[in-house]
């Protein structure tokens, strides 16, 4: 965790002079998500033995000095980490957003999806769905999302490429929630296809989200648009409880 964490908070109470109150909502959301942390170790267990009853389990194999197939290894663990996610980030609500706040609306919706992909999430551990199918549940948990989605329509060009499209900032218009709803699927099951080899899941997760956090704490120290800075510090308040949770469960799969 300090490993993962440390760029991100040097960068956000050190490096870039930050508002007051864009701090004090980071440090609410990250004790709030350190909590998470400790309350996922401290379920994880208690889970396991009961998906172990169930029959919810693999087997282990490929691992030097170890019985082949011999070990069981609980499976829908991410449950979870999940449902953790979620108490945190609806008590965050209490603490940061007001009734009339204008992003209210998008991070209810933002958590609509994550519930809803939880649930579709362990509907397939349990049924085992066809890879076919697969690719569709990410579509319908985006739903929420897309249809609550009021913000810019932009996306940055890599500089890289920049040079080839012809401009840096291009304006996506209504395809900017296609784009959203192929990154949605195309991320989910980028991720979830590594299920089941131990460790790699959920370890790329953390990295993933750990770059995530400091991408937005640069974008925010970098630019003077109060839009801008906003939208960046929304990503940072769904992330940051997001690596805290994987990373417990990181230590199992470790």
């Amino acid at each position: 965790m300090a490993l993962f964490l440390a760029p991100f908070s040097y960068l956000a109470f050190v490096h870039y002079p930050l508002a007051a109150d864009l701090r004090r909502s980071i440090l609410i959301c990250g004790a709030i998500s350190l909590g998470g942390f400790f309350v996922v170790l401290r379920l994880i267990p208690v889970a396991a033995r009961y998906l172990l009853r169930r029959g919810m389990f693999g087997k282990d194999i490929n691992k030097k000095g170890l019985p082949m197939g011999e070990i069981t290894v609980p499976e829908s663990l991410g449950i979870v980490v999940g449902i953790v996610y979620l108490v945190i980030a609806i008590l965050f609500q209490h603490f940061n957003f007001t009734a009339d706040s204008i992003w209210l609306v998008e991070y209810n919706a933002a958590l609509a999806s994550v519930c809803f992909m939880i649930l579709l999430g362990f509907i397939d551990d349990v049924l085992d769905i066809p890879w076919r199918v697969k690719l569709l549940l990410p579509t319908i948990a985006a739903l929420p999302l897309l249809m609550a989605y009021a913000g810019g329509t932009s996306i940055i060009i890599p500089k890289p490429l920049a040079s080839y499209v012809g401009v840096e900032v291009l304006e996506l218009g209504w395809m900017y929630k296609l784009f959203m709803l192929l990154l949605a699927v195309f991320c989910t099951n980028s991720i979830n296809i590594h299920a089941g080899l131990n460790g790699l899941e959920v370890g790329q997760t953390v990295v993933i989200s750990a770059a995530v956090l400091i991408h937005n704490v640069m974008r925010i120290g970098s630019s003077k648009d109060l839009e801008t800075q906003q939208a960046h510090a929304f990503s940072i308040y769904l992330v940051l409880p997001f690596l805290t949770t994987s990373l417990a469960l990181l230590g199992f799969n470790w």
